[in-house]
């Protein structure tokens, strides 16, 4: 059997993601299903992810239920209200309910599981216990979509992962406003993925254009995806958004997104125009 966790940077697609996983056969995927436990003790952490994940799997194959963030007892692939033209922050419109699994199952079916913050902040114990992957999205796009949901990252803030990572939490108090803060959350991210395995990091961007290939890795399916993507214009999806801003506020952390965003700069400079 195969259990897989996923994680990534807040607004990367991981919902998304999941939503193609739930397409294709044998495999389940959940988003966020775990009330997250903020003690703050990895190696208790990791115990009670494995746990949880070994009840659930159990629970699939007996009952037909799982966990998940969900609308109307139905997985979505967005957890957030439609892009508003008003002005409005959107909010969160799912919320973790037992949803009906409705598809043959194998005894030994792929399990996925995604937390972003929670698991990032536990990484690297997770990867060495794990399946473990991490979702990735060129970090304008990401930087954008946060300004314009109700949620912690938007004011610069991850409380779940400040709980887990040493020294997050007294590192973000010290600095006033929200933008120089979700620099810092976003550069803690990439530094995190940076130590996974090779092949470990997958992109939005390369689910947009190939998601079959993307997610084959995870999955062993050859089928193709049939979840329907679209592609973005960030102007269009989030209008106000100051691109230039936060454009200069990322040049920093150059280094950071290089690996996995070669030119980094320029598309700074291409996407923000």
């Amino acid at each position: 059997m195969t259990t897989t966790l996923l994680t990534g940077l807040p607004r990367s697609g991981t919902t998304l993601i999941c939503a193609c996983l739930n397409a294709l056969p044998n495999c389940v995927a959940l988003t966020e299903p775990m009330n997250v436990p903020l003690h703050g003790n990895a190696e208790q952490a990791v115990s009670e992810i494995a746990a949880f994940a070994r009840a659930t799997r159990e629970g699939i194959l007996r009952e037909g239920f799982a966990p998940s963030m969900s609308r109307a007892g139905l997985m979505v692939d967005n957890t957030f209200e439609e892009v508003s033209h008003n002005g409005n922050l959107r909010r969160s419109a799912a919320k973790v309910a037992d949803v009906k699994i409705e598809k043959p199952l194998t005894a030994d079916f792929n399990l996925f599981i995604k937390h972003p913050a929670f698991f990032t902040a536990l990484a690297q114990p997770l990867a060495e216990n794990f399946t473990f992957y991490a979702i990735v999205r060129h970090p304008l796009a990401a930087l954008a979509s946060w300004q314009s949901v109700d949620f912690p990252a938007r004011q610069g803030r991850m409380p779940v992962a400040e709980a887990y990572a040493p020294g997050l939490r007294e590192r973000l108090e010290q600095i006033a406003a929200p933008l120089p803060r979700q620099i810092i959350l976003i550069q803690w991210m990439f530094q995190l993925y940076r130590t996974l395995p090779p092949g470990h990091v997958l992109t939005y961007e390369a689910l947009v254009r190939d998601p079959a290939a993307t997610l084959r890795p995870l999955s062993g399916s050859p089928a193709p995806v049939t979840h329907p993507i679209r592609e973005i214009n960030l102007q269009t999806r989030y209008p106000g958004v100051d691109f230039a801003a936060l454009a200069q506020a990322l040049l920093p952390i150059e280094a950071d997104i290089e690996p996995f965003y070669p030119g980094f700069a320029a598309s700074l400079h291409h996407l923000s125009g």
